[in-house]
């Protein structure tokens, strides 16, 4: 695949392969319509009152067109809608023509054959959308984004891409670059011009806005990982003693029996994993073998993976079945097994927990006093508690207050001033700016001259112009195009 503007037509089914109601192909190309329109016939009634092919249509832009498409001997290759787009009006900024056929892939080969036979050739992958970039019709944050709106596997992932789809993070990028552009203007001034001119120099005077500048670009690249969690879900860990209710919580929260509950502890001695989706907020949510010392080495490596798992996860419910604790000593006992629970799972720092008595339907009316007297900051920083019932379905404070920790944590439904970067590559340009930006500081503390000053901020603007694809090398371009599917 080339970074130079092509020249030559290319071609590619644009919709899912395998059989379907209908199949789209794309072509894209100077002049791409010449080789093929006196093949696309307008459908006509002969005498019989049977369809078959008569003249050659006349397309006009971005009109879709019923016809009959023939080949060099005149036999119909199949019926069909045409749409064509004139240059630069059109995804790719080149001349574009798409064909809408039966989503047979029979008549999919056939079509394609008789397309190589006319001059076009097989589009590599994401080659569309790679001259899309190199025609100026959109940058490569965008580019990157639409590929990820294609393979996004959440909701939230979904909306990331589509947000950064229309340029949210080029326009921000942009403005970061003139910021910089002018903050280095002051340094060249005074390497160009004589003091009488543009004034004495004193590089602190730039200091604030440079120092501005690395924080909002460090918040940029900060924002990777919180686009890395919608796109995958939040990781949602069930964990507790044995029957505490664990398997039937995962099975209420699904909506569907995914996990075995039985009245034998230790029946879960697996990892039970599946999606979960709570008002448009995305989760991987766990189910864990019961927590507990034991014998069977079965149940001991189930133990040992749900605490390995716990230590990767971002929301840890620990599940507590209240009615097996003594009343007098109620308050203690729970606090002080919560301490416990926490030290022997080793959570990530930034870990919420969420402590879940269960078995409501059970509970005696001195034991719900006791709970719902419990302080909402009872148990610890980041922490939060809640009850249910599983057996009657009966877990609508639980949902609210997972939804509450996913909000808390990823700022769902707000919009920021900050976009958020949807890849490694874009969040690695960030950190380079921010590394020149930090050495550009660390030179005006030390009184040095304007020229280096100037050559790490333009440093810097340059990672921002990469970032967005203003500059670009033609092995970088290779790597983020050739992950795109064939047709896009």
């Amino acid at each position: 695949m080339t970074s130079l503007k092509s020249l030559d037509m290319i071609f590619a089914q644009s919709s899912a392969k395998g059989r379907a109601a209908l199949a789209v192909h794309r072509i894209s190309g100077p002049g791409c319509l010449k080789p093929i329109e006196h093949l696309l016939r307008r459908a006509k009634t002969d005498s019989e009152g049977t369809l078959v092919p008569g003249q050659v249509i006349q397309l006009s832009p971005g009109m879709s067109r019923y016809c009959f498409l023939v080949d060099a001997n005149e036999r119909i290759v199949d019926d069909c809608m045409v749409v064509h787009f004139f240059g630069p009006n059109s995804y790719t900024g080149e001349d574009t023509l798409e064909i809408t056929c039966h989503g047979n892939p029979f008549i999919s080969a056939r079509l394609h054959s008789l397309l190589r036979q006319l001059g076009y050739r097989d589009a590599e992958p994401g080659e569309f959308t790679q001259r899309a970039f190199l025609n100026g019709k959109l940058d490569l944050t965008r580019a990157e984004a639409i590929d990820q709106l294609i393979h996004a596997d959440t909701i939230s992932g979904v909306e990331l891409a589509r947000q950064a789809s229309v340029g949210t993070i080029g326009s921000h990028s942009r403005r970061i670059r003139e910021r910089l552009v002018g903050a280095m203007a002051y340094f060249e001034a005074h390497i160009d011009f004589a003091e009488d001119e543009v004034g004495s120099y004193d590089a602190t005077i730039q200091a604030q806005e440079i120092a501005s500048l690395r924080d909002e670009i460090r918040s940029l690249a900060a924002t990777y990982s919180t686009g890395l969690k919608m796109r995958e879900g939040l990781q949602l860990i069930l964990l507790g003693e044995p029957n505490a209710g664990k398997s039937s919580l995962y099975n209420c929260l699904l909506g569907r029996e995914r996990a075995i509950v039985t009245d034998i502890p230790g029946t879960t001695r697996d990892l039970v994993e599946d999606r979960l989706v709570l008002n448009g907020r995305d989760f991987v949510i766990l189910d864990t073998a019961g927590l507990r010392h034991t014998s069977d080495v079965v149940e001991s490596i189930g133990v040992s993976r749900a605490l390995g798992s716990a230590k990767k996860a971002d929301i840890i419910c620990w599940i507590l079945d209240p009615t097996r604790i003594q009343l007098d000593t109620f308050l203690e006992k729970i606090k002080t097994d919560f301490v416990s629970f926490k030290n022997s799972i080793e959570p990530t720092l930034d870990a919420s927990f969420l402590v879940i008595f269960t078995k409501e339907d059970f509970w005696s009316e001195e034991l719900r006093k006791k709970i719902e007297n419990i302080p909402v900051d009872f148990f610890a920083e980041r922490s939060r508690w809640t009850h249910c019932s599983a057996q009657k379905n009966d877990i609508e404070l639980l949902k609210n207050e997972i939804e509450s920790l996913y909000d808390a944590k990823l700022n769902f439904g707000t919009k920021g001033e900050i976009p958020i970067l949807i890849s490694e590559r874009q969040r690695d340009k960030a950190l380079l700016a921010c590394g020149s930006l930090n050495q550009a500081l660390e030179l005006i503390s030390q009184k040095d001259f304007p020229e280096k000053i100037a050559s790490l901020l333009l440093q810097a603007a340059q990672h921002i112009a990469d970032l967005i694809g203003e500059i670009g090398t033609d092995d970088v371009l290779e790597n983020i195009f050739s992950n795109f599917c064939i047709g896009k």
